[in-house]
């Protein structure tokens, strides 16, 4: 034997996928256990178990969740819950706001009825 250290994938209990998981942290407004049991079952149930919730503590807001989605689609499945998600940016508010600018500027730039002859 060498000495060399297993890949872990290679550790026993430990499946090829979860080697490859990032760990995710949201704040969610949660008042009791229903609240984080409807976040729970909505992200295990995502994608045939493609996120895996660590920890879901109502008093605390915490939900940690393992997973090899990108943050961004885990964000959004705890979105489809309708629960607040406490210290991310609302894309659809960032979204609504841009076009409000946009809308702004080009009526700024839209030109002014032309002179009657």
């Amino acid at each position: 034997m060498t000495g060399a250290i297993p890949e872990v994938s290679q550790v026993p209990g430990v499946q090829k996928d979860e080697a490859k998981m990032n760990t995710y942290n949201f704040k969610v407004a949660m008042s009791c256990s229903g609240c984080s049991g409807a976040v729970t079952k909505a992200l295990e149930k995502y994608k045939d178990g493609l996120i895996k919730v660590i920890e879901a503590t109502p008093v605390e807001n915490t939900v940690v969740v393992r997973s090899t989605l990108p943050r961004e689609e885990v964000l959004a499945v705890i979105r489809q819950t309708h629960k607040k998600v406490i210290g991310e940016p609302d894309v659809k508010a960032q979204a609504g706001e841009a076009i409000a600018k946009n809308l702004g500027e080009s009526a700024k730039q839209a030109p002014g009825p032309s002179p009657a002859a």
